[in-house]
């Protein structure tokens, strides 16, 4: 393999690894319409900011830099586990 065929097909997998990129976050950040349980739309957010709600919402650190539990009880409503 020459080395100009060596720098075309380098350069083809970085253009498609940029494009595919670009294709997963566009697909990822999809905006998501949660319902309440009536059926009437919630507040809108996000893919990202919903799993960040799921996975760390409930906590938040104190004053003396200590992780608290914000939720208490029975998990939220929204939240399907």
């Amino acid at each position: 393999m020459s080395r100009k065929s060596k720098i075309i097909v380098f350069s083809v997998l970085i253009v498609l690894g940029i494009v595919m990129l670009g294709y997963g976050v566009f697909v990822h950040s999809a905006e998501v319409w949660p319902q309440k349980e009536d059926g009437s739309p919630a507040v809108v957010k996000s893919g990202p900011a919903l799993v960040e709600e799921a996975s760390v919402g409930g906590i938040r650190l104190d004053e003396s830099g200590k992780i608290k539990q914000t939720y208490t009880g029975a998990a939220p409503k929204e939240c399907a586990t």
